[in-house]
């Protein structure tokens, strides 16, 4: 699929080294990061509404905050793009570390808000209840950011791209998260607490997701 996209959508794509070429790539990594994360938002929004989940309506808000990560690196991208001009003489290319950087802290917002949920949760002794839908919804969540992960992986060893790495590894964060949410959906009837446990792990890996993104 990777290949498929990048042949139909990128002009050239094997000249890697021309700098419209790059800019391709990263537009490119970027739209379908949005296209895909908004279809997720719409599909677990309604889920949450059918089943009355805070959890699953919050999860489809945090992919929303996803694509909006991926228009970060879009516009990083475009601007690292432009030609070098007075004053800038050696281009634009510092626009992918700062998006990077942008993207890093939004991860590590979505951190803090997944943990101030888990401890309300836990000092409240609140269990999650959840139906069959939960189970296709969280299912195809990691099925789906396990792929944008990949895809965004191969584009930044194809153009050495630090934005689209930096939204890889937000992809990634997200299908490992939404396994953990799983394994929760399937050991909630026996754990109350597991919910909450769950989500503060999650609240963790976007932590160290984000050091790692802004120390390179």
């Amino acid at each position: 699929m990777t290949e498929f996209l990048v042949r139909h959508f990128v002009k050239d794509y094997e000249a890697v080294e021309k700098s419209a070429v790059r800019t391709a790539y990263g537009v490119l990594a970027s739209m379908v990061g949005i296209v895909c994360n908004v279809f997720l938002f719409l599909v677990k929004f309604i889920v949450g509404l059918l089943l009355h989940s805070v959890s699953v309506t919050a999860d489809a808000f945090n992919n929303l905050s996803d694509a909006a990560s991926s228009i970060i690196s879009f516009i990083g991208v475009k601007m690292a793009g432009k030609p070098a001009d007075k004053e800038h003489p050696f281009g634009h290319g510092r626009w992918e570390q700062i998006s990077a950087l942008i993207i890093a802290i939004l991860l590590a917002l979505v951190g803090v808000e997944f943990m101030k949920d888990a401890i309300a949760k836990l000092r409240g002794h609140e269990a999650a209840d959840f139906g069959w839908l939960a189970y296709l919804a969280t299912v195809a969540s990691i099925v789906l950011k396990e792929g944008l992960a990949r895809y965004a992986f191969y584009i930044a060893r194809k153009t050495g791209n630090a934005a689209v790495k930096a939204d890889g590894w937000h992809h990634r964060s997200d299908a490992l998260s939404s396994l953990m949410v799983l394994a929760g959906l399937f050991l909630s009837p026996y754990f109350w607490w597991i919910d909450s446990v769950l989500g503060m792990l999650i609240s963790f890996m976007l932590f160290y997701a984000a050091y790692g993104i802004i120390r390179e």
